[in-house]
């Protein structure tokens, strides 16, 4: 079975999923909130489509899709991505310097009449304990080869950081660069405390953004959240001791996008869906894997989903499960999915 060490490294990509989407829809509820109600003409997306200009550096003409995209006004809005962690490599730290020129731009695709905005910037949300490598890393960049080869003139570095003391809250501050609003530039120079129980009476409980979560994260929750709902329907298997539940991966998306996806947030024809269907198709396909699901007799038809509630962490359970199916890649044929051999004998709860 995998190291110890494997299994930590994916808790730490599942946490670090969680706190980016905490840090995402926390940052936008600095922007569009004033403290007391919604800014008006204020707005937030994750994963808005927006466009490049013709004379883009990096990409000109050309659909992006920022992890956030916070409209304050019709004035001032700012594009953000979002980063808790960095490869150990800091050569591979380029790419993130071109997102973000990419972004220092007059994009189209804001919430005005004519899609464009006055003033913009763009910002990497950065975590705490990264925040001050990556600065001096642009610095040293930016001595060596010029400014023009880091990040754009309206681009800044906010650090952020997560406590859980006394109350819930995310702190944001300014480590490079300013912001062309003067309240969010004095109010992020000083440092600002977003406290989260504010945020979710006045924005909805979202666990995804635009971006795919870890196998394990999706699973887990399938199987904590969604599955659960569906049990009075279900017929119970008394021989092998499970539930046989129905779902499509169509259903599952869509119950997933309104409870905590993109169906719980403002829409329009420049939003995109998530979670996406192919990330739900994969989940399935990986409880196929892992013998507790069979695969539709025909496209597009219900898979059936061998359930049981599991006792003690379901999150490292599946870890663990889908570390093994790795290692097991390449050997025979898995035994027949009714087996169900992987729940193990005792261990779990009807």
């Amino acid at each position: 079975m995998s190291e110890p060490s494997e299994v930590r490294q994916a808790l730490d990509e599942v946490e670090d999923y969680r706190q980016t989407v905490k840090a995402l829809l926390a940052f936008a509820a600095f922007v569009v909130h004033d403290g007391n109600s919604h800014r008006r003409g204020s707005h937030f997306a994750f994963g808005r489509r927006m466009v490049t200009s013709t004379t883009n550096r990096v990409s000109p003409g050309t659909q992006v899709t920022p992890d956030l995209v916070a409209q304050k006004s019709p004035d001032f809005g700012i594009v953000a991505e979002a980063k808790k962690s960095l490869p150990l490599d800091q050569a591979r730290w380029r790419v993130y310097l071109e997102q973000l020129r990419k972004y220092d731009d007059e994009l189209h695709g804001w919430w005005t009449h004519s899609a464009k905005i006055p003033v913009a910037d763009s910002a990497l949300l950065i975590h705490i304990s990264r925040s001050r490598p990556f600065r001096r890393f642009v610095e040293q960049l930016a001595a060596e080869e010029g400014e023009e080869n880091t990040i754009g003139a309206n681009t800044s570095l906010i650090e952020f950081n997560s406590s859980e003391e006394t109350a819930s809250y995310f702190f944001f501050r300014l480590e490079h660069g300013a912001i062309r609003d003067d309240e969010l530039n004095q109010r992020l120079g000083d440092g600002v405390s977003v406290p989260l129980d504010k945020i979710l009476q006045s924005f909805p409980t979202v666990k995804y953004y635009d971006t795919e979560p870890p196998m394990a994260l999706l699973l887990s929750e399938l199987w904590m959240d969604t599955f659960p709902a569906m049990l009075e329907e279900a017929e119970y298997d008394e021989q092998h001791t499970v539930f046989n539940l129905s779902a499509t991966v169509e259903e599952v998306t869509r119950e997933l996008q309104a409870a905590y996806g993109s169906g719980s947030l403002e829409h329009d024809e420049r939003s995109v869906e998530f979670p996406q269907q192919k990330w739900i198709r994969r989940a399935f396909e990986k409880l196929v894997e892992l013998r507790m699901a069979t695969p539709p007799t025909e496209k597009g038809g219900a898979y059936r989903v061998l359930f049981k509630p599991l006792r003690g962490d379901v999150l490292e359970r599946f870890i663990k499960l889908d570390l093994g199916t790795r290692e097991r890649e390449g050997q025979k044929a898995l035994p027949d999915p009714t087996q169900i051999s992987l729940f193990g004998n005792g261990e779990d709860e009807r």
